[in-house]
């Protein structure tokens, strides 16, 4: 394997990771506080059509942001910066699959919009009887669940903040794949929205700030992750100017 092949692409990031600041700040900034007015201001709205597992956006948002993030995934792989790269490949390969997975199952394949019945060996082993496996067994649930946060966590907010300190941390091989700046805002979103009831309980407050705060963090969660497929892509066509 020649040189070429083994190394990513040398890119000038702060050129490529740039994005409207309305996509990468406000948009997240407006949606926690819309969220937060109708939880608190018209609970009976919210309830119905933002957090309703069958209609709410916020359900919505869990099917359509992975489906964004596939369908981009997948052109990705077939540009030349990405194919001549195995380890990209695999990379964007795998992000585009967990994007179906996440889609899929937050929409229970199709289940929640075309109403089909689930059949009943399956609704035997299923929590909610739903067609999807997130509610088989913790494995397809919280586990993987759980490993998503911590790249929220370590990639949203720990390196992008460690890099300002240590720029080189921007130079390594893997450097290309690493979350940019701002997806800090996001990331940051996505841990107070769940997180903000432990702090409510540490300081005695009884009440809560988002309704379905997991729900809200999902959101935040797979908005992360397209941005960071949006920028991946930047940096790919960068790298070949």
């Amino acid at each position: 394997m020649t040189s070429h092949e083994s190394h990513a692409p040398s890119i000038p990031q702060s050129d490529a990771d740039h994005l409207p600041r309305w996509v990468w700040l406000w948009l997240p900034l407006a949606v926690a506080v819309i969220l937060l007015v109708l939880a608190h201001a018209a609970p009976e709205f919210y309830a119905v059509w933002m957090g309703s597992e069958e209609r709410g956006l916020l359900e919505l948002s869990h099917a359509l942001i992975p489906l964004a993030g596939f369908i981009l995934g997948v052109r990705m792989l077939f540009m030349p910066q990405v194919r001549r790269h195995k380890w990209i490949s695999i990379w964007v390969l795998l992000a585009a699959l967990g994007c179906l997975y996440i889609s899929g199952e937050e929409a229970s394949w199709g289940q929640h919009y075309l109403k089909w019945d689930t059949p009943e060996a399956w609704q035997a082993v299923n929590d909610q009887e739903e067609t999807n496996l997130h509610n088989v067994s913790s494995w397809f649930d919280q586990k993987p669940r759980a490993v998503l946060e911590l790249g929220v966590v370590l990639g949203g907010i720990l390196i992008p903040l460690a890099a300002l300190k240590r720029p080189e941390i921007r130079q390594s091989r893997f450097a290309i794949v690493l979350p940019p700046l701002i997806t800090l805002p996001t990331a940051v979103l996505a841990e107070f929205s769940k997180n903000s009831e432990r702090l409510l309980s540490a300081i005695d407050y009884d009440g809560i700030l988002f309704s379905r705060a997991s729900e809200v963090q999902e959101t935040y969660f797979f908005y992360f992750i397209l941005l960071n497929l949006i920028i991946l892509r930047r940096r790919l066509i960068a790298g070949q100017t």
